[in-house]
């Protein structure tokens, strides 16, 4: 999986508990909160992406266990909301 970040400039500040009483924090202090919050909310696309493979792989054996007992690329797709050449893209 990959994961693209977008920047995007605004006057606001960061959102997060960095930014609570930032004017008299020392600006390395205030990196190292911020470093903190990239820390966390990588942890959390981490534990997301486990969480994503794990469910792919779960809806992976139920089409394959589906398509075993009969059911066609249209039925799947309707089942699954997935297109035909992400099924066949998955079940491949």
């Amino acid at each position: 999986m990959t994961v693209a970040l977008t920047a995007e400039t605004t006057d606001q500040a960061l959102p997060g508990p960095a930014n609570e009483g930032a004017s008299a924090m020392p600006a390395p202090l205030r990196r190292t909160m911020l470093l903190d919050d990239v820390w966390a909310a990588s942890a959390r696309v981490e534990s997301l992406q486990w969480e994503m493979d794990g469910a792919e792989d779960s809806l992976l054996r139920a089409m394959r266990s589906a398509a075993a007992a009969g059911a066609q690329l249209p039925d799947l797709a309707i089942a699954s909301g997935l297109g035909f050449a992400d099924i066949e893209r998955l079940m491949a």
